[in-house]
């Protein structure tokens, strides 16, 4: 997805009557239909099952937002609409649909969120839906309930790719043991960069057979993955051990133990790489409905100054921190094995 792409998806989730609107156009095939060509009201109204009310009321906000135009008597998609729709459909309306959850949540336990973290993570939704206590099975029912979150963590995934995987420090390095890798997309972007290094993905079982199920040929021989509880299994010595957005899941013990593991596994020049959003305090803006997705784990977000320090006290030597601003500031922080 280019930048433009992305500029406009952001304009529009970041708007509630947008977010609305592109939600519902996407949920009743509207924009689907509309995706493969100009159609009249009539038409549109022929192929879905919006009542004519509905379905004017949703065309008006179309008008309004920029998602489609009327050109005589037909509907037809803006030109940044149509490129938008043409990228991954799919993709987009997961990532409306978590925004939308995500703003409700901080809309209305935004109190909790606050002062009792743990009373929201109750109340919110969010957490609901990610049901990793449904990913420690690989039945049909588990899959299914895994899939959701799996595939929206992948789309995020995927956009980060290009601006985080320069950061990464792996030169020289041949054997990568990613915990919490989720499908392998960021490992497959580690891949590309670094055509003489393998990887291994440690994930929950399902999240793992969801990604060997999508895994190009390209990385049959380069890429495994290691099913299980990063806490209970036992890991692959490796060159070099990478936790991408994974460590603000657990308390600042249990990061740290995970962090002791990982420097454990490395050889002597071994490296143990840390990537994570920063605090939202330290964010110069936080605005639009887009902001939802990160404002509901803002207590879990660290200073790169405690995954530094976690670092020292695993024994090992503090390389430069690499950081880049995206949806918010990332910060690499990793140390090498002395």
């Amino acid at each position: 997805m280019n930048q433009k792409n992305i500029t406009f998806e952001t304009h529009l989730l970041d708007d509630i009557p947008s977010l609305m609107a592109l939600r519902v156009g996407l949920k009743t095939g509207v924009l689907q239909v509309l995706h493969k060509g100009p159609m009249s009201r009539e038409s549109l109204g022929a192929q879905t099952s919006l009542p004519c009310s509905g379905l004017d009321n949703l065309l008006g906000l179309f008008r309004q937002c920029g998602i489609a135009v009327l050109e005589g008597k037909c509907w037809q998609l803006t030109p940044m609409m149509q490129d938008l729709m043409s990228v991954d459909p799919a993709a987009l309306r997961r990532r409306a649909d978590f925004v939308a959850l995500a703003a409700c949540d901080v809309l209305m336990h935004g109190d909790s969120l606050m002062s009792d973290p743990q009373a929201f993570q109750r109340a919110a939704a969010t957490f609901r839906f990610f049901r990793y206590d449904r990913a420690l099975g690989t039945g049909a029912a588990h899959l299914e309930d895994t899939a959701p979150w799996a595939n929206y963590v992948s789309d995020l995934t995927a956009r980060e790719v290009p601006d985080l995987v320069p950061l990464i420090p792996l030169e020289g390095m041949g054997h990568l043991l990613e915990v919490g890798g989720n499908t392998g997309i960021f490992a497959r972007g580690l891949l590309e960069r670094h055509r003489g290094l393998r990887a291994t993905v440690l994930d929950l079982p399902a999240v793992c057979h969801l990604g060997a199920g999508v895994l190009p040929e390209t990385f049959n021989t380069r890429l495994t993955f290691l099913a299980g509880d990063a806490r209970e299994i036992e890991w692959p010595d490796g060159d070099a051990v990478l936790f991408k957005s994974v460590l603000h899941d657990w308390t600042d013990e249990a990061a740290q133990k995970m962090i002791n593991k990982a420097a454990q596994h490395v050889p002597v020049g071994g490296r143990v790489i840390i990537c994570e959003r920063g605090p939202i305090v330290e964010e110069p803006t936080m605005c639009g409905a887009t902001a939802s997705a990160n404002l509901v784990f803002s207590q879990y977000y660290r200073s790169p100054s405690f995954y530094e320090a976690a670092i020292n006290a695993a024994g090992l030597k503090l390389l430069p921190r690499q950081s880049v601003s995206l949806d918010m500031a990332f910060h690499v922080v990793a140390g090498e094995r002395i």
